[in-house]
């Protein structure tokens, strides 16, 4: 009886091992099929949020925009960056590797284009040159960054 108890106990070890080895790999392509989602969704809303700026920055230039508008429009987006920021920040603490680097990077752009969109803001309720250079100077530092990160090539 203590033998059956024995290779009961071995078998059963081995059950699970083999379990393991089996769920592991559907594990492991599950993560990284969802790392691949959570990177192309945020890498879109970064390159949208850049274009965003642009386009609210020339609507507001041809007049279609008060500087208010400018103000609720640049502080939602710069809302909805914190939140993406602050959501790839909790998933890069449990990563590594090109795909930590990549999150650094997103974030960093990320955090550019609130700049830019600050700048905008500025720029809006001032409407002083030195702002509007400062916007300027802003908006052209993200696109070698985000083309960069997306593998743009011009």
């Amino acid at each position: 009886m203590h033998v059956v108890h024995r290779i009961q106990g071995n078998l059963a070890w081995l059950v699970i091992a083999f379990i393991l080895i089996a769920v592991a790999p559907r594990s492991v392509r599950a993560n990284k099929v969802q790392l691949q989602a959570i990177g192309s969704l945020a890498a879109a809303h970064v390159y949208t949020s850049y274009g965003y700026v642009g386009v609210t920055a020339d609507a507001y230039v041809a007049k279609s925009f008060t500087h208010k508008q400018v103000v609720d429009l640049m502080g939602e987006l710069n809302d909805m960056i914190d939140l993406n920021v602050s959501a790839l920040q909790k998933v890069r603490a449990n990563i590594d590797g090109d795909d930590r680097k990549f999150l650094d990077d997103l974030i960093r752009v990320y955090g550019m284009v609130r700049k830019e969109a600050e700048a905008l803001v500025a720029f809006a309720q001032s409407q002083e040159p030195a702002d509007a250079d400062r916007f300027e100077k802003s908006r052209k530092a993200v696109w070698p960054k985000l083309k960069i990160l997306l593998g743009i090539d011009e």
